[in-house]
Formats: structure tokens, sequence, C-alpha cells
């Protein structure tokens, strides 16, 4: 019955304990409470390594700017490659009309005597939605071959007021990223404020909004900069959402206020070239 009850043979090792030297009184928990030196270098050597892990390790506020800085990155890509768009708003929409003929005839009455033969619009569409039911049109969107034309068409755009097209008015915009879009409008109370006060400001790029006090340039670039850009052109507090996170508030549809294309985008009149722009044109 012992045998049994006994420990396996294996455990105990392969000596037997009748030959094994009998042990000294206490040295068996003598040599149990000595740490092993090959155990402590071991623990030291783990210590260091989870504080060398945890020192490069993205803290939330590392995350957060690297974040802010690959959308910025996205947002100046996407404008780069809308850099010879134009965004024309107003002009009727009828079935079958073509775009490309309608464009045309619009620029060379713009630029009258200086327009080209051809102005290589490289195509050109009305934005991609369902046709609006509030009695607006679509807004019209092309991308021409020369960057210096385009130029050309919004520099004519602004100086002309009254060129009648269609029998209607129309406006002509730089087409930008949503992104961007989304920026300017978050900070709309702040432009509003500016033109109350008929402070002189622009839109920069990369995105900024520029306002000149006194001779000076105060610049928003971040939500950050935004309370010393309030106090530098004494403006007062206003609530403005971290577009970089958060983004836009809910955008008003209206008769005066254009809704959203199928990709979000949309033109804050702080841009409308024709019917009173707001500031300079960056």
């Amino acid at each position: 019955m012992d045998e049994y009850l006994s420990a396996p043979r294996g455990l105990h090792g392969t000596q037997d304990h009748d030959n094994m030297a009998p042990t000294s009184p206490g040295s068996a928990s003598i040599a149990e409470s000595t740490p092993d030196p090959r155990d402590t270098d071991a623990l030291s050597q783990i210590s260091a390594d989870l504080a060398a892990i945890s020192a490069t390790m993205l803290t939330r506020k590392d995350k957060a700017e690297m974040v802010a800085e690959l959308r910025r990155q996205v947002e100046d890509l996407d404008n780069r490659g809308r850099r010879n768009n134009i965004r024309v708003r107003g002009i009727p929409e009828t079935e079958g009309e073509n775009p490309h003929e309608i464009l045309t005839s619009l620029f060379s009455q713009l630029l009258r005597d200086e327009a080209p033969p051809d102005f290589g619009i490289e195509r050109a569409h009305r934005t991609l939605r369902t046709p609006r039911r509030d009695g607006l049109h679509r807004d019209v969107i092309c991308c021409l071959l020369s960057f210096q034309l385009k130029e050309s068409i919004m520099r004519a755009a602004r100086a002309q007021h009254d060129v009648p097209f269609m029998d209607t008015r129309f406006s002509l915009y730089q087409n930008l990223s949503t992104l961007t879009l989304d920026a300017r409008w978050a900070l709309k109370p702040i432009t509003r404020l500016l033109q109350e006060k008929r402070i002189l400001y622009k839109w920069g790029y990369p995105f900024s909004l520029q306002a000149k006090v006194e001779n000076h340039w105060h610049i928003i670039r971040w939500p950050n900069d935004i309370p010393h850009f309030l106090w530098a052109t004494g403006l007062p507090h206003v609530t403005v959402p971290n577009w970089i996170f958060e983004g836009p508030p809910a955008r008003a549809t209206g008769p005066n206020e254009p809704s959203r294309n199928l990709h979000g985008s949309q033109d804050p009149r702080a841009q409308r070239i024709r019917g009173g722009p707001v500031g300079p044109e960056e």
C-alpha cells in the first residue's frame, strides 16, 4: 500500500535516498531563501527592457498629433490635385446640356479678346449627386489643362461684376477638398465676426485663416490657435468645433445654403469670386 501512496520515483531524482549524504539541519531553508544571482540579473534585464519599450510607446497625445498631421497631408494632396479645377454655381440646368460648351461660352465672355481658341477643358460635369428638388441648380465642375489659363479666368471673374450669361447670376469658386471646406465651415463664426468688424482676412495655403490688424497678420492653422487669434484681433469668444477630430457643425440646407454634393463638398461664401467676396483671395 505504501508503494502506491508514495510520490513517483522520477520526481525524487535518479539517486536513491539511502545513498544520499545527510543534510545538516536548516540547510534546506538557507538554500531556499538565498536568491540565485542569475534570477536577479534576469529580472533586472526584463525591467530594463520594459522601461525601454515604455519609453518608445506612443502616448495619446502623440497619436492625436500623428492623426492631425496625416489629415493635413491628405488635405494638401487633395487640393494639389484640384489646382486646375473651377466650380461654377448658378448656371441653369437643362436636360441634354453640354457642360463643355456652356463653360467655353462663359469663359470666352469673361476673357473677351484674350480668350484662346481652345480652353483645353479636360472634363466638365455637374456635381455628382441627384438633381436638386429645391429649384437650385447643381454646380458645374471643370478641369483645365492649363493652370495659368485657369488663373486668368478667375482673375477676370474677380474684376467683372455684371457679365450677363444665360440671363442668370453666376459665381466662380476654386474647387477645394472636402477637408478644407469642412475647416472653413467650422470657422464661419470667426469669419462672420471679422466681416462685422471689417477686419481684412484671407484664406492661406496650406490651410490657414489670416487676419490683418494694425499691419500685423494673425493666423489660425490649428484649432488650438483660436484663443490667441481672438485675443490678438479683439474678437469676442466664440465656440468653434475642433474640425480635426469633431468635423464641422451640421450645414443648413435651403435657398440660401446650397447643400453638399455626393462627396460632402461645400463652398463657403468667403470663397465666392463674384457676388460679394468677403476677403482677399489667396
